[in-house]
C-alpha cells in the first residue's frame, strides 16, 4: 500500500475530517497557520476505495538542508490516526511507510507528541512530560482551594469582563501583551504577529479555537487562547498586562473558560504542558483542582541530527 502525501491545498477534507474525528490540531485550517512560521504542512495517508485507512499530519521546518518534522508543533497532539476498518497490521504498515518517507526525506529530527495510539514506534525514542487535567462533572465546578475561590469572587466583582476576540483591531494591543509577558520571563516572543493574525482569521469561523479576552472599558488586559477537541478543552497561550494584576485577569479568564466548557458539555480541561522546574505553574494548576497526567512524546534523530543536537545541548 503506497503512501500518499497532500498539502492543505489538495487534501480531500471530508475524508480527512472523518479519519481524524474533526481534530483541530491536525485540521488543514490550523496546519496552514504554521506557514507564517516558515513551516510546510504535510498530510500522509494510506487509503482504500472507501476513504482514508490511516494518516498522520505534521509540519516540516528547516528547509531542504536540515528539515525537521513535528506532529504537531510545540507539544500539541499529533500522531497516527486510523479508521475503524484499519487492522493493527495495516496501522503498523502505515507507520513503517511513514518512517521510510522520513528517512528518504533526510529529516534530521522528528517529533510525535501525545499520539492517540500506543504501538511499536521504532526507531523513535519515548519520553514523558506532564500536564494537569480538571475533570468536569455535573453542571458547575468549584476549585477545591478556598483561596482560589476567593480570588475568583474578587475578580467577578471588579470591572473587567470576558468575551471572545473576533476583530483584527485588537491584534496590535494583543501583541504588545505578548512582548510584555515574554519579557517578564526573560524570553523573546516565540510566535510572530503574522502567526497570531492568521490564527485569528481561522478562529473567527472555527469554534474549535476559542480566543478569550479580558477587557476594562474596551482596553484588553489579558488573553487566553484555547482549543476544543472532542470533549476536552486545552488551555494554550496566556498573556496579560501586569499593570492590571489587581483585577485578577488570569483567574477571571480561567473561570470563564471552565464555565464555557460546562455550558458546551465538555468533560475535561487540559491545562497544558508544564516544563521541568516550573513549580509555581504546577502549584497554580493544582490549586484549581488539576490532577497530574503524564504525556508521552517520541523523538527520532538521524545521524546528522544526533551530532547537531548533541552539540547544541552543550
Amino acid at each position: 500500500m503506497s503512501l500518499k502525501i497532500f498539502s492543505a491545498d489538495n487534501l480531500p477534507q471530508r475524508e480527512w475530517s472523518h479519519l481524524t474525528n474533526n481534530c483541530v490540531y491536525v485540521s488543514p485550517e490550523f496546519a496552514s497557520v504554521w506557514r507564517t512560521m516558515g513551516g510546510r504542512e504535510v498530510f500522509l495517508t494510506h487509503e482504500t476505495d472507501d476513504g482514508f485507512l490511516a494518516g498522520m499530519a505534521g509540519i516540516i521546518f528547516g528547509g531542504r538542508l536540515m528539515p525537521r518534522f513535528q506532529s504537531m508543533p510545540d507539544g500539541l497532539p499529533g500522531g497516527v490516526f486510523s479508521s475503524l476498518e484499519c487492522t493493527p497490521e495495516q496501522r503498523d504498515d502505515f507507520f513503517r511507510s511513514f518512517v521510510s518517507w522520513m528517512r528518504s526525506s533526510r529529516m534530521i529530527r522528528a517529533d510525535i507528541n501525545n499520539p492517540p495510539d500506543i504501538f511499536n514506534m521504532v526507531p523513535f525514542g519515548r519520553q514523558e512530560t506532564m500536564s494537569h487535567i480538571i475533570d468536569l462533572k455535573g453542571e458547575t465546578y468549584s476549585p477545591p482551594r478556598r483561596e482560589v475561590r476567593k480570588q475568583i469572587r474578587a475578580a467577578r466583582r471588579r470591572e473587567a469582563r470576558v468575551t471572545m476576540m473576533n476583530d483584527e483591531k485588537y491584534l496590535k494591543r494583543f501583541y504588545e501583551l505578548v512582548i510584555a509577558t515574554e519579557k517578564r520571563h526573560d524570553q523573546a516572543p516565540r510566535y510572530t504577529p503574522e502567526f497570531f493574525a492568521e490564527l485569528l482569521k481561522v478562529s473567527i469561523n472555527d469554534k474549535r479555537i476559542r480566543w478569550f479576552i479580558a477587557l476594562v472599558d474596551e482596553k484588553i488586559i489579558g488573553y487566553h487562547i484555547c482549543f476544543v477537541a472532542k470533549t476536552e478543552l486545552m488551555t494554550w497561550q496566556y498573556y496579560s498586562d501586569k499593570k492590571f494584576t489587581r483585577l485578577k485577569p488570569g483567574y477571571l479568564l480561567l473561570d470563564n473558560i471552565i464555565n464555557y466548557a460546562l455550558d458546551n458539555n465538555l468533560k475535561t480541561i487540559n491545562m497544558g504542558y508544564s516544563p521541568p522546574g516550573a513549580d509555581s505553574l504546577v502549584n497554580f494548576k493544582e490549586r484549581w483542582g488539576g490532577r497530574e497526567q503524564k504525556i508521552s512524546y517520541y523523538t527520532y534523530f538521524n545521524p546528522m541530527g544526533k551530532l547537531i543536537y548533541k552539540w547544541r545541548s552543550k
